[in-house]
């Protein structure tokens, strides 16, 4: 098993997704023994116990229940396997496939730990210390301790990451690139983020050469307006208009994702955990 963890926009599962697509030439150049890739993302399934199905019908290509499921894939990486391909799975957002008790979880580590189970998990999420903070100890323990961490992309990166997608294209002027990148470096170090920037910028002066009908690169003027539109949408606006009872609500969520590391809370949960217990009178 390995654990890639680091904040969004970081690359952890383009670079996954990269290291697949070569070893998959390697396998074409007879140089990598053959393998079976599999994927799934805690954020496309409904619920946790789904992913048996997915990892199931990938294998398989057979659709059932993720008890059924759950059930097939037990046996499959213990006794039932027909072809000696390793298993290679990608579980991505894995902090969205956390349960109470930790089920799920403690099936996809457990599984390459078996003789011959010819399985190898990838799992991905954006909390480093995801483990020590949500997975009880069984789980943990199946994890090891092999991980990897990405750490955010600097100014620098996110400037040579930008002018890689510009290759060819001289649209920018060379400061606004550089405006980009040490605004999102200063924020998150999202690569994601600088390119939607970047984007917005471009629209803008496209808007504003249509009605001055004249042509020009895009400046540090663009790249202003596109940060103030991005930290400036609707629900930053709602937030800062919210009353005072709703902004606590609002930070005691907050409170409750940095102390799980989950992306996700119920109602329930964070009322649970903010309102007293009811005493209990002994008679």
């Amino acid at each position: 098993c390995l654990y890639i963890s680091g904040v969004p926009g970081t690359g952890k599962t383009a670079t996954v997704h990269e290291v697949i697509h070569s070893l998959e030439e390697g396998v074409d150049e007879g140089i990598v023994p053959s393998f079976k890739f599999v994927e799934i993302n805690g954020m496309r399934l409904v619920d946790p116990y789904q992913c048996y199905s997915n990892i199931w019908k990938q294998l398989s290509g057979e659709s059932t229940s993720a008890t059924h499921a759950s059930s097939q894939l037990d046996k499959y990486f213990s006794s039932g396997r027909k072809s000696k391909d390793l298993v290679v799975l990608l579980a991505d957002e894995l902090d969205l496939l956390c349960t109470k008790k930790q089920t799920v979880l403690y099936n996809l580590f457990d599984w390459p730990q078996r003789d011959k189970s010819g399985l190898v998990v990838l799992a991905v999420a954006n909390t480093m210390d995801l483990p020590e903070r949500v997975m009880i100890n069984r789980v943990n323990s199946r994890l090891g301790s092999t991980r990897l961490t990405f750490q955010p992309y600097t100014f620098r990166q996110l400037q040579e990451i930008v002018e890689s997608r510009l290759a060819g294209l001289n649209i920018f002027e060379g400061d606004a690139l550089q405006l980009a990148s040490r605004k999102v470096a200063a924020v998150s170090g999202d690569a994601r983020r600088a390119l939607n920037i970047c984007r917005r910028a471009t629209e803008l002066a496209e808007e504003r050469h249509r009605e001055q009908h004249s042509a020009s690169l895009v400046g540090l003027q663009d790249i202003e307006e596109a940060v103030k539109e991005m930290f400036t949408s609707p629900k930053i606006q709602a937030i800062r208009m919210a009353s005072q009872n709703e902004q606590l609500f609002l930070k005691a969520i907050l409170a409750e994702n940095r102390r799980s590391g989950l992306e996700e809370t119920t109602f329930e949960r964070e009322m649970s955990h903010r309102l007293p217990q009811p005493a209990l009178n002994c008679a």
